[in-house]
């Protein structure tokens, strides 16, 4: 048993010792080059009324990140299908816009590991008693979104749609970090999690692990521009 240990043990400490490598040589070619980046509108993730300058708090942390590698931004706009499509024919060096752990494309492209999660809960007017359970009780969430269907499978409330979430009246089902602009407290109904992550290409192991250490660094920097971006 002590002898098996300590192989594992040196094996890790062998594997923790390997300089992650870039086959195209991405990290090297935009330090001092050129950041090349596929957005993809996602509110509060990424705003593009503006495509040649992006909004949102992923561009912010994408311009936080350049700076730091003394590299310009080419904003590449498009659907996701297409950025990722092209980020893995070597044409862009990293996607963002609103992807999660779920993302679809993981066998397209390196996702990053989680630099936030966010909830999306059942929130309350201050001073209102939340009930034992939601069931019959209406709840309001915005047109279109996920929430209708979480909150009639999960909880068995009333989901009544409204078109803007500040327009609703009592319960709410929104992203946690709308709550405060909401007015509103969290009544430890849990619908949903989220992890949020960006994505690089395939096998370029240097450049990924680059961007999750610089994004690691600035968990309550991230949390902090969620808070001014997020709006209901």
């Amino acid at each position: 048993m002590r002898s098996g240990l300590v192989a594992a043990l040196a094996v890790a400490a062998l594997s923790g010792c390997q300089v992650p490598q870039d086959p195209d040589g991405t990290l090297d070619i935009v330090r001092d080059g050129t950041l090349r980046v596929g957005v993809t509108e996602s509110d509060p993730w990424v705003d593009l009324a503006d495509p040649e300058n992006p909004e949102g708090v992923e561009p912010e942390l994408v311009r936080q990140f350049a700076a730091r590698l003394n590299a310009e931004i080419d904003w590449i706009d498009g659907s996701e299908e297409e950025l990722i499509g092209a980020l893995k024919e070597g044409q862009l060096d990293l996607v963002i816009g609103g992807l999660t752990k779920k993302s679809p494309w993981k066998k397209e492209a390196s996702l990053t590991w989680p630099y936030l999660k966010t909830r999306l809960v059942v929130g309350a007017p201050p001073g209102a008693s939340p009930p034992d359970d939601l069931d019959g009780v209406p709840v309001a969430f915005e047109r279109g979104s996920e929430a209708g269907g979480l909150l009639e499978r999960k909880t068995g409330a009333r989901a009544v749609a409204v078109d803007k979430l500040d327009d609703a009246r009592g319960a709410v089902a929104a992203d946690e970090w709308l709550l405060d602009d909401l007015d509103l407290r969290p009544t430890g109904v849990e619908l949903s999690q989220h992890q949020h992550v960006m994505a690089t290409p395939l096998g370029e192991n240097a450049w990924l692990v680059e961007l999750e250490r610089f994004l690691l660094r600035r968990t309550g920097d991230i949390r902090a521009l969620l808070d001014r971006e997020g709006k209901p």
